[in-house]
């Protein structure tokens, strides 16, 4: 009886660990997939969507919480209207669960040569 428990313990300890060494080695694999994509997009040039505009920002958040008040810590450098904006320096996954665009600008914006956009801002140009 206690040798049957034991089988069932160790092969069940077993699975788990092979499980766990699967996961990681997807996961591994699916990363490397994702920086490899996230490489191909480096340099490119963006230009804005259909708004006809894109709000530049100084970090990869939406942040208008003071906008309006006398308060200027928002974090929008300024709304840029003429293409190409710039070329994407990084893609990374902001705060806030949108993926965003450090990008070198085409034009000093504001004094900034950087800024962010989130991705769904923007087109990029192949």
């Amino acid at each position: 009886m206690i040798g049957g428990i034991a089988t069932v313990v160790l092969s069940a300890l077993g699975f788990g660990a092979y499980k766990i060494v699967k996961k990681k080695s997807h996961n591994t694999s699916s990363n490397k997939q994702k920086t490899k994509e996230e490489q191909k997009l480096i340099g490119k040039l963006i230009s804005y969507g259909s708004e006809g505009y894109v709000n530049v920002r100084s970090t990869p958040k939406v942040d208008n919480e003071n906008w309006g008040s006398f308060d200027f810590s928002h974090n929008l450098i300024k709304q840029v209207k003429s293409n190409p904006i710039g070329s994407i320096l990084e893609r990374m996954k902001g705060e806030d669960g949108y993926y965003w665009y450090k990008i070198s600008l085409s034009k000093t914006v504001e004094g900034k040569s950087e800024g962010y956009v989130r991705e769904d801002a923007v087109s990029v140009e192949d």
